[in-house]
């Protein structure tokens, strides 16, 4: 007796029609999904039970795929445990299995009331729950039910509908290995990491929307219940047979993974944006003595000035590497050491990057590469017409050659008089000196200039 009333409580509900999903995926943690029921659709006005697949979003948001039918209203019935289904048996007769001693036995009733819980056996009114009840199974249910009222132009064989949800976002990171010493080509790969924080979906196909996409003001959504989101689970890698695609729609880039993704509450999944690609790297150590055009005029020393590392990734249309369009993200470069394991150089976040378009990171500030910089000229011609004169000495501790980068503003109408090394106009009021220093070597730069405002 015991065992067949445990498998009647267990006993579930008819499942809902299978269904496909897929779903675009947004970096600021909105989901577009789109769900389709194989399930016969009558012509004229039914109602259409599906599964959701989630209990957070807004149901203003849904929408039927196609002109062949028309969305008249929809009704979200949430998943729940036993006190929703004494809600649902609320006027009918159930069972309630009774366990006394080393006997247990069925005891039929008809529920009246749950405040205050009222059931009527045998022509009499119990004000309590005479024991556990067992549901038939068309008042159980273990998965959220959404109820479309649907006006069908003719009969159709699917129903293909759409909402806007949370629950996913994405971001991009990459992963730049360089060269321990020398120049060289570079190995570039990039990652898409999936974050899930509340919604199911199996055997779906997932799009990756990259650019600024606007909002209107945050709307309520649907809630699951407390307990609903599953701990955070480890990393889970994608296995994927090709590469994930990518195209323009209207003025967002969207990324497709290739086959289809399982995705629960707590994993986090990521996937290859692209297959790992070759890169020229150009490395460049930059000087950025005066911020402030004021203190141009300054006569003073400074010391020990370590210079800014950027790295420039040559992206030249027509090549695989320079074809792709990279999305916002973090850009990691590493390096081997002596013994080959990767050391972080650093990180910086990205632009979003069109094709064609080269790739500067600054990964900090060199250790082993320091200037001395000194004021040797101030000569005032006039009221507003000066020159200056500067020394920088260029210590480079590295076993490697190295091109610094000396850059200068100067306000008004200027002019090089004269140095060492070739200046080069950058900006209206910008110059910079690309100043090689080899391994082990102190250089010296020297520049006059003129300033007139």
């Amino acid at each position: 007796m015991r065992r067949l009333a445990l498998a009647f409580l267990l006993a579930s509900a008819a499942p809902l029609a299978a269904q496909e999903t897929s779903l675009t995926i947004y970096g600021d943690g909105w989901v577009t999904v789109r769900r389709t029921a194989n399930q016969p659709v009558p012509r004229g006005v039914s109602t259409v039970a599906v599964d959701p697949g989630t209990l957070q979003f807004d149901p203003a948001t849904i929408v039927l795929a196609g002109d062949d039918a028309e969305l008249r209203g929809a009704r979200l019935v949430q998943a729940a445990g036993a006190e929703a289904a004494l809600r649902r048996a609320l006027g009918r007769d159930i069972d309630f299995w009774v366990q006394l001693r080393d006997t247990a036995y069925f005891v039929r009733g008809r529920v009246l009331s749950l405040q205050p819980p009222a059931v009527r056996v045998d022509g009499r009114v119990l004000f309590t729950i005479p024991g556990q009840p067992a549901f038939p199974e068309s008042l159980v249910q273990f998965a959220p039910r959404l109820e479309l009222s649907v006006n069908a132009d003719r009969a159709l064989q699917v129903l293909r509908y759409a909402y806007v949800t949370t629950g996913l976002q994405w971001r991009a990171s990459y992963a730049v290995i360089v060269p321990r010493i020398g120049g060289g080509p570079a190995t570039v790969t990039g990652t898409a990491t999936i974050e899930n924080a509340g919604l199911t979906a199996r055997n779906a196909e997932v799009q990756l929307a990259a650019g600024t996409i606007n909002r209107a003001s945050p709307r309520p959504m649907m809630r699951a219940r407390a307990g609903g989101i599953a701990a955070p689970a480890p990393m889970v890698a994608m296995e994927q047979a090709d590469v994930t695609t990518q195209e323009s729609v209207g003025e967002t880039r969207v990324y497709a993974l290739p086959g289809r993704v399982d995705l629960e509450p707590g994993v986090v999944t990521t996937a290859a944006l692209f297959t790992p690609a070759s890169a020229e790297v150009a490395r460049e150590f930059l000087f950025d003595p005066v911020r402030n055009p004021v203190e141009q005029w300054v006569d003073w020393a400074d010391s020990a000035r370590h210079p800014e590392v950027s790295y420039r990734l040559t992206r030249t249309a027509g090549a695989p590497f320079g074809e792709v369009p990279l999305p916002a993200g973090i850009l990691r470069v590493m390096a081997p050491d002596a013994e080959g394991r990767l050391q972080v150089l650093g990180e910086a976040n990205i632009a979003a990057t069109p094709r064609g378009r080269d790739v500067i990171v600054s990964t900090g500030t060199a250790f082993d590469v320091t200037a001395d910089r000194a004021q040797t000229t101030f000569e005032r011609r006039g009221e507003r017409d000066v020159t200056v004169g500067y020394r920088m000495t260029i210590r480079n501790g590295k076993d490697e050659s190295v091109t610094a980068v000396v850059r200068e503003e100067f306000p008004g109408r200027w002019e090089v008089l004269n140095s060492t090394v070739a200046a080069e106009r950058t900006t209206s009021s910008g110059v910079r000196f690309a100043v090689p220093v080899p391994a082990r070597t102190d250089v010296v730069l020297e520049y006059r200039v003129r300033v007139r405002w």
